[in-house]
């Protein structure tokens, strides 16, 4: 006989309802539906004044007779590759935090979102959001590229205005030392003051541009300690980058 066995199906088929998370210690309800034992666990603590109902089909079950389910744990065990990190579990239902409170914008587990203090609230799974915060911080780096390919153009016309400032000014200054040596014996006190005017608004002009480009060069510097900050940032392991994600996005 043959089998062809699709992946993401099969993934789909080892999830927890309410972690969606494989399964770790599955337990089997009399319904059939299984649940890793710690939610079952936390859900039977919920409900213990009140009639245990399957979240999946929603008929009544005693929490406490539930076995183990050995098929699908055997199962899981073979598919497991060697050296699978654990991933971070929730401080209150110790369950992996595999989705995120779009709200409270923080990794939950599935029972905080289906018992916790995130009910109601809209919740993605953080691969999504991981996806989706990449793309965002690419974006970001992308923005701040531009950004900095605008103070270098503006940099290199403040340099150009500079040079020809500089150079005009030369200009004119050897104009001016032809025309009054013609002239030196009726005007030498003229001379003196326009030689004196044009390099003082030549001194003007350029400590002006001066002052500007180091304003721009600054700002080309710390654009470029940002963009370093955040492509490092970007490097960061799946969770610490969600939870430092927006404070880092917004500095």
């Amino acid at each position: 006989m043959a089998w062809q066995v699709r992946v993401p199906e099969l993934q789909d088929q080892l999830q927890c309802p309410i972690c969606l998370e494989v399964f770790k210690e599955p337990l089997m309800l009399q319904c059939g539906h299984s649940y890793c034992k710690d939610c079952l666990v936390s859900l039977s603590r919920r409900h213990l004044d009140a009639e245990l109902r399957c979240p999946v089909c929603r008929q009544s079950v005693d929490g406490s007779s539930s076995p183990p389910n050995v098929s699908l744990a055997r199962v899981i065990d073979a598919l497991r590759l060697p050296g699978d990190a654990e991933p971070a579990v929730c401080v209150h239902h110790r369950n992996p935090l595999s989705l995120f409170c779009e709200k409270d914008q923080e990794l939950i587990c599935g029972l905080c979102g289906l018992l916790g203090s995130h009910q109601r609230h809209q919740v993605t799974p953080a691969s999504t959001v991981y996806s989706r915060m990449k793309e965002e911080l690419a974006a970001l780096i992308s923005d701040l590229k531009q950004e900095q390919r605008k103070v270098d153009e503006h940099i290199a016309k403040l340099v150009n205005n500079r040079t020809r400032i500089v150079n005009e000014s030369d200009v004119f200054c050897w104009v001016i030392r032809r025309e009054f040596q013609e002239l030196h014996h009726l005007v030498d006190e003229e001379k003196a003051r326009c030689l004196e005017g044009v390099k003082g608004h030549t001194r003007g002009l350029v400590a002006s541009l001066d002052m500007q480009l180091e304003q721009a060069q600054g700002t080309r510097e710390r654009l470029a300690q940002a963009e370093q900050v955040l492509e490092q940032f970007g490097r960061e392991s799946h969770n610490e980058f969600i939870q430092k994600y927006h404070s880092m996005a917004s500095r």
